[in-house]
Parts: C-alpha cells; structure tokens; sequence
C-alpha cells in the first residue's frame, strides 16, 4: 500500500506542471495523444493502440480491449524554453552570432480521465467509452525587462525602464462517448462524438518602473493594456476502423473532420464579430500587396485530420511491436495561404528479459506562423521533429503505469513582441542620440528558438 501511495503522489507532484508556445496563444496548442506507452512510442496509434486513451486518435481501437471494465488516468507537464535572439554583425557588417536577449522558462498542467466497458457476443462485441481531455489549451506566460543603458560598462544592471507581459489562459476540453463494433476480434468500427466547450482570456501589458516615473514625471507615462476575450462550443465527431490482417500485422484508418467553433467574447471591449482581420497576399508576377481574403476574430476554425497507420509484431522470441502513422492535415481549411501537410509517427516497443518495454519513437509536425510584411501577408512554414522515449511497469495484477518523456524544438522568425517606438522618450536614456530607437522590419528579425520537454505518465486499471 505505502508503494502505491507513493507512486501516487510521485505522479501529481511531477506532473503539476504544463506549458505551451507563445506562437499558439491565438489558435491554441493541439492535444493529439494522451497515453504515455503511444506517446513514447512517437504518437503512432491508429492500428497499435492497447490502451483506452488510443481512442483519442481511432475511436475503433476500443473495439480491441478485453472485456469488461477499464479505466484511464493520464497526467502530464511540458517544460517549454523559448529564447530570443538578434544577429550581432562586426564592423565590416559581417555576421558574427546571434545574442540572445530574453529567455522564458514556463510550466502549467494537464490531466485527463476515462473509463470504458466491453461486452462480448460469440463473434460479436460492442465497447463504450467515456472521456474528458483537453482539445486545444491557450495556455502561455512571457515576461520581459526594458531597460536603458546607464551603467552597462560599470558591472553594474541599468535601471528598468519597464516590464512586458504577455499572458494567456483558457482550455477548450473534450468531453466525448465513443462506441465500436467488433467482428471476431478481426475487423473494429468506431465513432466519437464529443462536446468541446471552453473560454480563452488573454492580455498584452505595459508597467513603466518607478524609475520611469521619477524620471518622465508622475502621469506622463501610462501603462497600456490590451485584452481578449472568448468563449468556444462546439459538437463534433470522429470516425475510425481497425483490422487485424492476421496475428501479426493490422491496418488502422481514423478521420476527423474540420471543427467550427461558435465564438463569443470582445477584443478590448469590442465584440469580437465586429473586428475585421483582413490578411493580404502579393501576386507572383506583381510585386504589389493586395487584399486577399477577411474574417472575423469569431471565426475559429481547426483543420480536419485524416490518419492511416499499421502495426506489425515481428517473430521474436521477446515481444516487439512496430507502429507507424501517416497524418494528412488540411491546413487549407484554415488559411488560403497555407498549405495541406503529412505529418509521420514511428515507434517500437520491446520486451526485455525482465518483462519491462523499452519504448522509442519519433514524429514529425508541421505547423504554420503568419507573417506580417508592411501590410503583406506570407505563410511561414514550422517543421517540429520530436524524439521519444519511455517504458512501463505493473503495479498490481490489473494496474500499470506507463511513463513517457519527449523532447522536440523548432526555430521560427519574427519580429518584436512590444514595438520599440513605446520607449522613444529621450530622457530614458543615456546618450540617446546614439541608441536609435525605431521599430525593426523583416529586414533585422529575432531569431526564435523554442525547446520542449514532455514527461506524460498515465495509469490504467483493468476490473
């Protein structure tokens, strides 16, 4: 008893933490998988899933638990790096490195339940199951220090002219019931239906310091805010199948269509119907911008999802499992300017001699950043490779926890998060004549580099 409280308490205290990208504090970060024995194995799970989370991806893979009652608790923490660099250049203008400026380091949570019921009629069987996970979560915290240039060359810190802050918080979450039909244990069908509700509240603020206060004069600066906020619901479904081509190998199918959320809510206290995003585009044999398309900011879209996939458990005398999956994504469905993607997901499980899995696995995702240039607007495309690896163990006869650690990263360019112009106030600074305060363009952008480590543990309980 004492070791499973303590494997208990292991879970929630390492597993109170979860964070998410800057870049997705508008469309939201996407939870595809949830189970930690697929998640170490690289996500790829439409025809190897054994667990009821597996579901998520191909609701068929339902069909292929055993009888009777099941139960799933998953829980998790992403640990998200994200530093900020500018090119430096020599003299001669050469380029020399690139300095980085700003590091956040940010930590939030996750969880999710379900639980399932299989029942058997000779050739027949039919399962249910019941889930509640996050679909898209908001999630996301930076913070950064302005400051002059007094004392830079004394080992002393110039004083702070003010603080940034970008903060986001809001998840859409899943509550869904799935069904699937099975035919001797050969052939299973599936279908999810869910109900996706949630809100997402976020917020851009300026603070001047004391010191910018004191030297402006009290009420000359004001500090600024900007606010959105928005509510989401929306009735979806997924359908899957799966079959076993023999004992060895199986062949897995799941599609998810594209979601359209009802959005309420007001963007500074406008409502969020009445502010127009237009986006622009430049021809291919004319160098000018014109207006490529509108939407409002209550139009919030999520592309559908088709995934094909196999399994194969090779002739070893220790048990090994290969899974692969291909994903096709309509991006399209989202913007003109992006394009329809494949992502790719890999991994192996196998048995040591003790018993315990050794699990690997890599995927590869491709997501999109909007670029804006002076009123042109570009797709810039966002390739994630990701390296997995995991393993599991019974605690009880019927309990076993599976854990799972992922690292991935990706670079991407843009440009300040807070304009410079905010800070063009002479008496802020030493030498002003010198700092050359303006806004920079595409011509002299950050350099973003974002790391991800994911460490995801689940614990499944067979009645």
């Amino acid at each position: 008893m004492k070791r499973l409280l303590m494997i208990f308490l292991t879970l929630f205290i390492i597993n109170g933490l979860f964070s998410f990208s800057l870049l997705d504090s508008y469309s939201g970060n996407y939870v595809s998988n949830i189970d930690s024995r697929i998640a170490a194995m690289g996500g790829a799970s439409v025809s190897g899933g054994i667990r009821l989370f597996d579901s998520n991806v191909n609701p068929a893979n339902i069909g292929f638990l055993t009888e009777g009652f099941g139960t799933q608790l998953a829980l998790g923490f992403i640990k998200n790096d994200d530093d900020r660099a500018l090119p430096m250049y020599n003299s001669f203008d050469a380029y020399v490195d690139d300095a980085t400026y700003v590091t956040n380091v940010n930590f939030f949570e996750q969880y999710a339940l379900g639980m399932y019921y299989k029942k058997d009629f000779k050739d027949f069987g039919l399962s249910a199951a019941l889930m509640y996970k996050p679909y898209l979560n908001f999630e996301n915290n930076y913070i950064e220090e302005v400051r002059n240039n007094a004392n830079s060359n004394d080992d002393g810190y110039p004083p702070i002219i003010a603080k940034n802050f970008i903060e986001g918080e809001g998840v859409i979450n899943k509550i869904s019931f799935s069904t699937a039909f099975t035919y001797k244990n050969f052939l299973s069908l599936g279908i999810e239906i869910s109900q996706m509700k949630g809100d997402n509240n976020s917020s851009r603020r300026i603070v001047w310091s004391d010191y910018a206060n004191d030297v402006m004069g009290e009420g000359v600066l004001q500090d600024s805010l900007s606010s959105m906020e928005r509510e989401f619901e929306k009735i979806g479904f997924k359908i899957g199948s799966r079959m076993k081509v023999n004992r060895r190998f199986g062949l897995g199918l799941s599609y998810e269509p594209k979601q359209t959320f009802d959005v309420t809510g007001n963007i500074n206290g406008i409502d969020v119907d009445d502010v127009i995003y237009l986006y622009t585009t430049k021809l291919d044999s004319l160098d000018i911008p014109f207006i490529s398309d509108s939407l409002t900011y209550a139009d919030f879209t999520t592309p559908s999802r088709i995934r094909f996939g196999f399994s194969y458990e090779p002739r070893n005398i220790m048990r090994t499992y290969f899974n692969g999956d291909v994903e096709f994504v309509k991006w399209t469905d989202i913007f003109s300017l992006y394009e329809n993607e494949l992502n790719f997901y890999f991994g192996v499980e196998h048995q040591l001699e003790n018993g315990i899995p050794f699990r690997l696995g890599f995927s590869y995702q491709t997501e999109y950043q909007i670029i804006d240039d002076s009123g042109s607007m570009y797709a810039q495309k966002l390739n994630i490779p990701a390296y997995t690896v995991g393993s599991g163990f019974k605690l009880y006869k019927n309990l076993v926890c599976d854990v799972s650690v992922e690292f991935s990263k990706r670079q991407y360019e843009t440009l300040d998060l807070f304009p410079d112009e905010v800070y063009d106030h002479e008496e802020l600074w030493v030498n002003y004549q010198y700092v050359n305060i303006s806004n920079r363009g595409w011509e002299n952008p950050d350099k973003v580099t974002e790391s991800f480590l994911k460490l995801q543990t689940s614990l499944t309980f067979k009645w």
